[in-house]
C-alpha cells in the first residue's frame, strides 16, 4: 500500500492548501522529538529516513486534527509506546509508574545524550549516544582508489595536452568514477589540475571522457589516472595522452592493457599500485571484456562490504543526564501537545514497556516496501520528508541560532510550501539551498551525491570593487572583455539585481564570504549555456558580449599569481599560505630567520601549514577553550548541558621568527585559515590587514538525505580565543583595506603594495 501511495506523488502538484502544511510540520515537529530524543529500543533501530517518507506521505492529506492525531499515533506508538498526543491546554495523564516495572532488579535508566550530533562514525567529534547502550558506528567508508601513471612533460613546456579515456561506471547508483590529471612543477609545487569534481562519471555505458590543459612553463611531469570513489565499480580502457605540437596531436603515453595478464594489476600502468594512493579497500585487475569484443579493460572496484552497525562504547559522553520522569511537552501544532518521556528503564535487553509487537511488525513492513527506487526527488513525499529531517537536525543540533537572524520556526512551512509542487532536481536544490541559506553558516552547502552536475565556468572571474561588478581575470585576449571592465548587466537584468538572485540560495555568515561565493556561482552554468553582458570599459564605452559556460572548475581561478615564495628584497620575504606547503617553509627557515620583515599571504585556504605557527609563538598555547562541542539531553537546544572543550595546544618551536610579520586576509578565508588566523590574532603575532574574514570555524557535520542529497554544515560553537563571538564575525585586519577599479585595469596587487609598504617602514 506505501508503494502505491507513493507511487502517485510524482504528478503535477499545485500549491499545497495551508492544512496539508500544517498536517506536514505537525508531523515534523512530532519526528524530531521521537527520533533524536525518545530512548525506546524500537525507536532506535527504526529506519528514520523511511518513516519520515511513509509519515509524509501519510499525513498529506488528512482533513482534521483528530484524523491527524489518530495518524500520527499509529506512524509513531510502534516505535515510541508512551506517547501521547493531547489537546492544546488539556493535562496528560502521566506518572514515573506508568513507566516503572514491577521489579526493578536488573533494569537502568536509558536516556538520550549527544554531543554534537553523532553520524555514526567512529573517527568524529561528534557522538549521540544511548545511556547504557552502545553506540552504533560503522566503519570507516572506502575514500577512493585510483591507478595513476607519470610522464616526463619537461621537453613539452607551455603546451596543450589532452589526455583521454574510454569509462564506464558498472555500479551507477553507487560512487561516482572520475580521470584526473595533475601538473607538477619544480620545488614540489603543484601546477594544472582537474579531477573531474564538476562532472563525475555516473552513466554505464561505455564513453570516450576527456581532461584537456596546458602544461605548465616550469613543469616536471604530468600525472594522471582514473580512479572510483567510494563503493562501486567502473571499468576503464584506451588511456592516451597526447600533446599539442605545430604538425597536431603527438600521442606521448597510451594503453589499452592488451599486454597485461587478465587478473592482474596492469603492468603498463606500473608494477604495482601507488602506495599514495592504493588502499585494500579497492581492487585492480585486468579484465578481458572492454566496449570492443576481444579487447581488455582494467576494473576498479572497491572490496568493503556495506559495513554493518557494529557496538561502539557505552560509556557516558558526559556527566549530566536526563532525570526518570522529565517529559518532553510541546506544542507540536494543529491543537496537538506532544508527551513524551526522556528517560526510561531497561535491561540489557529491552527498553520497558515493550511496543506492541504486531504494531511494529505492520510498521516495518510498511517501510520495507519502500524501494530505493522510489526514493528520488520526483516523489513528493521524499521531498517534503526531506525538509522535516533538514529541519530537525538544526532545529535541535545547529549551535549558532544565539548569534544568527535565522528565524527558523518559520523557515518549516516555507520550505514545505516551495518542496511541494518543485518538478526537477534542480528546482528541488533551490528549495533545499533557500531553507538553508537561512542558517547563515559559510559550511552549509547541498549537493546531489553521484550526478554529474555538468556545470562549468565563464572565461572570466569578477567582483565587487568600489560597488562596481569588475572583471578581475580574463582567460585569453579574443573575448571582447578585458581586466577591468565594469559589468553593468546580465542577461538583461542590472548586475546588482542578478546577484541578489543568486544570494538568496548562499548560506553565509559575513558579506565577505557572500560576495565571495556569489562570485563563483554567478560565473558558473549549464555547460555550453550563454550569458549575455553588456560591459563598460575604461572610456566609458559600452558594448555587448556574449560569453558561454565552457571552462572547468581547475581552470575557474581566483587565486594569486606567481610563486608560492619569495624574496621581494634583501629584507623582505613573502610566502603565499594557500600555496607553500610546510615542508617548503621548514627548508626556507633559515633564511626567514635573517629577514627583517615576512608577509604571509592566507586570503585563502591554507596548505596544510598551520605549524610555522609554532615559530611565531614565543609562549606556549593555552587558549584551552575556543573550540566548543555542544552537549544536548533536551531537544529544542533547552538548556545545554555543558560544553566538550577541543583545542590545539600548540607549543613553540625553534628557529623563532622575530621578523617583522604581516598577514593578507579578506572574507575568501574560512574554517581552517581562520583557525590559523585566530592564533595570529589571538596572540598578537602579527599586524593583519585586508578585510574580515568569513566567520565560520568548526569541523562540517555532513548529513545524507533520501534520494542522496549531501547536506553540510558547521557542528560545533567555535569562538576568539578570548572567549568573544567568532561566527558571523570573523578575524578583522588591523588595516582595513579596499581593491580600487584603477588598481586591477593597471594588474596592481593593492594589498600586497600595502603589506610591502608597511614591511619598509621604520
Amino acid at each position: 500500500m506505501a508503494s502505491l501511495l507513493l507511487g502517485t506523488l510524482s504528478t503535477a502538484a499545485p500549491t499545497p492548501p495551508p492544512r496539508t502544511i500544517q498536517n506536514l510540520a505537525t508531523f515534523t515537529r512530532l519526528y524530531g522529538y521521537v527520533r533524536y530524543f525518545h530512548p525506546a529500543d524500537e525507536a532506535a533501530t527504526v529506519d528514520w529516513d523511511k518513516l519520515a517518507v511513509l509519515g509524509a506521505a501519510r499525513v498529506e492529506g488528512v482533513r482534521t486534527n483528530a484524523e491527524l492525531r489518530t495518524t500520527l499515533l499509529a506512524l509513531f506508538r510502534p516505535v515510541a509506546p508512551t506517547l501521547q498526543l493531547v489537546g492544546v491546554g488539556k493535562k496528560a495523564r502521566f506518572s514515573v509508574q506508568d513507566i516503572t516495572p514491577p521489579d526493578r532488579q536488573g533494569y537502568q535508566v536509558i536516556s538520550w545524550q549527544h554531543l554534537g550530533m553523532g553520524q555514526g562514525s567512529a573517527r568524529s567529534p561528534y557522538h549521540s549516544r544511548r545511556l547504557h547502550r552502545p553506540e552504533a558506528v560503522k566503519a570507516a567508508e572506502p575514500t577512493f582508489g585510483t591507478l595513476t601513471k607519470s610522464v616526463d612533460v619537461a621537453a613539452h613546456r607551455g603546451k596543450q595536452f589532452r589526455y583521454s579515456a574510454s569509462v564506464r561506471n558498472v555500479a551507477p547508483g553507487q560512487g561516482p568514477g572520475a580521470l584526473w590529471a595533475r601538473v607538477d612543477v619544480a620545488n614540489k609545487k603543484a601546477g594544472f589540475f582537474d579531477n573531474m569534481s564538476d562532472r563525475p562519471i555516473t552513466r554505464d555505458d561505455w564513453s570516450e571522457y576527456e581532461i584537456t590543459g596546458t602544461i605548465d612553463p616550469q613543469a616536471v611531469r604530468l600525472v594522471f589516472g582514473a580512479m572510483l570513489s567510494g563503493r562501486g565499480q567502473v571499468q576503464v580502457d584506451n588511456m592516451q595522452v597526447a600533446v599539442r605540437e605545430k604538425e597536431g596531436w603527438q600521442t606521448i603515453f597510451a594503453t589499452g592493457f592488451e599486454a597485461d595478464a587478465v587478473d592482474t594489476y596492469p603492468q603498463s600502468i606500473s608494477g604495482k599500485p601507488d602506495a599514495k594512493s592504493y588502499t585494500p579497500d579497492y581492487a585492480f585487475a585486468v579484465s578481458n571484456t572492454s566496449a570492443v569484443e576481444g579487447r581488455q579493460s582494467v576494473v576498479i572496484r572497491s572490496t568493503q562490504r556495506e559495513p554493518e552497525a557494529v557496538s561502539g562504547s557505552e560509556q557516558p559522553l558526559f556527566a549530566r543526564q536526563v532525570a526518570l520522569g522529565e517529559l518532553v511537552q510541546e506544542d507540536i501544532g494543529s491543537g496537538l501537545r506532544c508527551v513524551l518521556p526522556l528517560a526510561l528503564y531497561g535491561t540489557k535487553d529491552a527498553t520497558f514497556p515493550a511496543a506492541d509487537k504486531k504494531e511494529l511488525a505492520t510498521l516495518q513492513a510498511a517501510l520495507q516496501q519502500l524501494s530505493a527506487a522510489e526514493l528520488t526527488s520526483q516523489n513528493r513525499a521524499v521531498r517534503l520528508a526531506n525538509v522535516a529531517i533538514t529541519w530537525n537536525v538544526f532545529q535541535h543540533f545547529y549551535p549558532y541560532f544565539a548569534v544568527t537572524n535565522s528565524e527558523w520556526p518559520t523557515a518549516l512551512p516555507a520550505a514545505l510550501r516551495a518542496a511541494y509542487p518543485d518538478q526537477t532536481e534542480a528546482e528541488y536544490l533551490n528549495t533545499l539551498r533557500r531553507l538553508t541559506a537561512r542558517l547563515h553558516d559559510g559550511h552549509v552547502s547541498v549537493l546531489p551525491v553521484g550526478r554529474a552536475t555538468q556545470v562549468k565556468y565563464l572565461p572570466l572571474a569578477w567582483e565587487w570593487i568600489q560597488q562596481q561588478l569588475v572583471i578581475t581575470q580574463v582567460a585569453g585576449d579574443s573575448l571582447g572583455i578585458r581586466r577591468g571592465d565594469i559589468v553593468t548587466s546580465i542577461n538583461g537584468q542590472p548586475a546588482e539585481a542578478y546577484f541578489r538572485e543568486a544570494e538568496q540560495y548562499i548560506s553565509a555568515a559575513t558579506p565577505g564570504w557572500l560576495r565571495y561565493v556569489a562570485a563563483r556561482e554567478t560565473a558558473s552554468g549549464p555547460a555550453g549555456a550563454p550569458l549575455q553582458l553588456q560591459v563598460q570599459g575604461p572610456g566609458a564605452a559600452i558594448s555587448r558580449v556574449t560569453l558561454h559556460f565552457t571552462q572547468p572548475i581547475s581552470s575557474y581561478a581566483t587565486t594569486r599569481q606567481g610563486s608560492a615564495s619569495r624574496r621581494l628584497s634583501p629584507s623582505i620575504y613573502y610566502l603565499n599560505l594557500d600555496q607553500i606547503p610546510m615542508d617548503s617553509i621548514t627548508r626556507l627557515l633559515p633564511e626567514l630567520t635573517q629577514a627583517k620583515a615576512i608577509i604571509c599571504d592566507l586570503r585563502g585556504y591554507p596548505k596544510s601549514n598551520h605549524e610555522l605557527l609554532r615559530h611565531l609563538l614565543a609562549h606556549p598555547d593555552t587558549a584551552g577553550h575556543w573550540m566548543r562541542v555542544p552537549q544536548y539531553i533536551y531537544p529544542d537546544q533547552k538548556q545545554i548541558a555543558g560544553y566538550k572543550f577541543l583545542s590545539w595546544k600548540l607549543q613553540p618551536k625553534t628557529p623563532q621568527l622575530t621578523a617583522r610579520l604581516i598577514f593578507i586576509t579578506d572574507g575568501s578565508a574560512i574554517s581552517y585559515a581562520e583557525s590559523f588566523m585566530g592564533f595570529v590574532e589571538g596572540y598578537q603575532l602579527a599586524t593583519i590587514i585586508g578585510q574580515p574574514t568569513a566567520g565560520t570555524n568548526g569541523n562540517v557535520n555532513p548529513f545524507t538525505l533520501p534520494g542522496n542529497y549531501r547536506i553540510a554544515w558547521t557542528g560545533m560553537d567555535v569562538r576568539k580565543h578570548d572567549g568573544r563571538q567568532h561566527h558571523g564575525v570573523g578575524i578583522h585586519p588591523t588595516i582595513y583595506l579596499e581593491k580600487t577599479i584603477q588598481g586591477v585595469r593597471a594588474g596592481r596587487d593593492e594589498f600586497l603594495e600595502k603589506a610591502i609598504e608597511l614591511a619598509n617602514a621604520p
